[in-house]
């Protein structure tokens, strides 16, 4: 798993964990405040019954002053009594929530107004003089059946609404404690992934880090076989395979800048250290010395009358110099190191610049040349001069392959769009003598001449170049057929 699946998983985790945490606090609280608005209903329910029933039993506490005659206003203040027992009624019936809890007020109303109705009966009767039917109504109906029945259906309800706030109190307990173990178990995810979060930066991203730091600052101390390891699959695997192509070719362009085609060379009988592996700097530096160490005996040898052997240091000289001065071409015209200036460049003109170069030798030597270039191919950005010199270099080979008169040179542009990326197409061919595969190998360090191997920094730095383009350099050649090179670049256009 690379680096950013890893790291969403983990904030995602957390992220979830912190959402489950805020939703599971969000119904707490929801359910908490649910729960206290019903128990607060409930209780009020309750005091609102509680005040009807004392209301309602002041009220008919009348009837009796009424029927014996103690109290002759006893039906006005009868209704009096009733008016603020309506409004609990009111206000009871409306916190009324549940079916059960509607029926429930409805039946209490229904015997409520029963009781009214026998208690206004009752009144008119005394107000007719049938006190004695009065007072039987009172008695055998009032007292001993709808008053009992009202007081039995308000216990009811009085008991009832104790139960649902006892049920409500339950579901408040169960909610917390719910609340409580859901929060309990999203804070120790939330450590635990916090701890692997912690624990994951300090294996698999700090330590790769200082690790490629390292690496980095040995390379800047000059130490170009450091590498690191590859195995991982994520992006820290990327970078470090990346930047052991980068250290790699680094050592290759360093070998290529240092001479490391120079041959040892012998001095006083015994052979010199090897050019090899030195830089650049190191090479030039060795190269003085020695020639200078030459001259110096050569200039002995020839005031001590030595002929033979001023002869022989005569021609070493020369080859040193010749060494020499490859070294400096490559000073002078790459630099140190080789590092690209890339631009946007008219591909076109570059093609027609590097072709002018050579027309006097075309015209010289009767060579024809044939140039296409497709008409997507326009801009691109490269490094104009380093790439002109790699052209140049691949027509210069191709000049070289020809006879003194006639031949032919040809150079091709287009687009590759076949491939996943487009790639920017040159090719260069001739019908010159061609070569084996072998020499075209040994050709990318040295070139023959009819003397001896010499240094050569063409087609080894044309390579490079056109690799540190990121692009890919081929040469098929065949003995008497002639040569195809083939240049692909990475096609950008800003």
């Amino acid at each position: 798993m690379n680096l950013r699946k890893k790291l969403f998983t983990i904030f995602g985790g957390l992220a979830l964990l912190a959402l489950a945490s805020g939703g599971v606090t969000v119904w707490a609280i929801a359910k908490w405040h649910d729960s206290e608005d019903k128990l607060r209903n409930h209780y009020q329910r309750s005091l609102l019954l509680q005040q009807l029933r004392a209301d309602t039993f002041r009220a008919f506490k009348e009837v009796p002053d009424a029927v014996t005659g103690d109290d002759p206003n006893s039906r006005q203040e009868f209704i009096e009594y009733l008016k603020p027992a309506n409004e609990d009624f009111r206000r009871w019936a409306k916190l009324a929530d549940t079916v059960a809890e509607k029926q429930q007020v409805q039946q209490i109303r229904n015997a409520y107004e029963i009781l009214v109705k026998i208690a206004n009966k009752a009144f008119d009767l005394v107000e007719a003089g049938r006190r004695k039917e009065a007072f039987m109504l009172m008695e055998g109906r009032l007292e001993d059946n709808d008053f009992r029945l009202f007081e039995d259906l308000t216990t009811q309800a009085v008991a009832s609404d104790k139960q649902i706030r006892a049920l409500i109190t339950g579901q408040t307990q169960r909610t917390r404690q719910t609340a409580q173990l859901v929060l309990i178990i999203s804070a120790f995810g939330i450590l635990s992934l916090v701890f692997l979060l912690f624990a994951y930066l300090a294996a698999d991203l700090f330590a790769p880090l200082r690790e490629t730091e390292k690496a980095l600052n040995d390379v800047a101390r000059g130490d170009l076989q450091r590498r690191l390891d590859e195995e991982r699959k994520d992006e820290f695997g990327t970078v470090a395979s990346a930047f052991n192509r980068m250290t790699a070719a680094i050592a290759q362009r360093e070998q290529v800048i240092g001479l490391t085609a120079f041959p040892a060379l012998e001095a006083d009988g015994r052979k010199e250290k090897d050019l090899h592996n030195m830089p650049s700097r190191l090479t030039l530096h060795t190269l003085v010395s020695q020639l200078r160490s030459r001259v110096s005996r050569l200039h002995n040898n020839q005031t001590d009358g030595n002929v033979a052997v001023a002869v022989e240091q005569e021609q070493e000289l020369i080859g040193q110099m010749d060494q020499l001065l490859q070294a400096v071409a490559r000073v002078t015209e790459f630099g140190f190191p080789l590092d690209l200036n890339l631009a946007r460049t008219d591909i076109r003109a570059l093609l027609y610049d590097v072709l002018l170069r050579f027309h006097d030798d075309f015209v010289r030597r009767g060579i024809s040349f044939d140039l296409q270039i497709a008409p997507e191919v326009n801009y691109a950005v490269v490094d104009r001069l380093k790439l002109r010199e790699a052209l140049g270099e691949l027509v210069s080979n191709a000049l070289s392959a020809l006879p003194e008169l006639g031949g032919r040179i040809g150079i091709r542009s287009s687009l590759n769009t076949k491939t996943d990326t487009t790639e920017l197409l040159i090719e260069v061919a001739d019908d010159g003598t061609g070569s084996e595969q072998r020499l075209i190998n040994r050709a990318f360090a040295t070139f023959e001449d009819d003397r001896k191997q010499r240094p050569s920094v063409g087609l080894k730095l044309t390579k490079a170049i056109v690799e540190q383009h990121g692009g890919h350099l081929m040469i098929d050649s065949e003995p008497g057929l002639g040569t195809y090179v083939q240049i692909r670049l990475p096609w950008r256009v800003d």
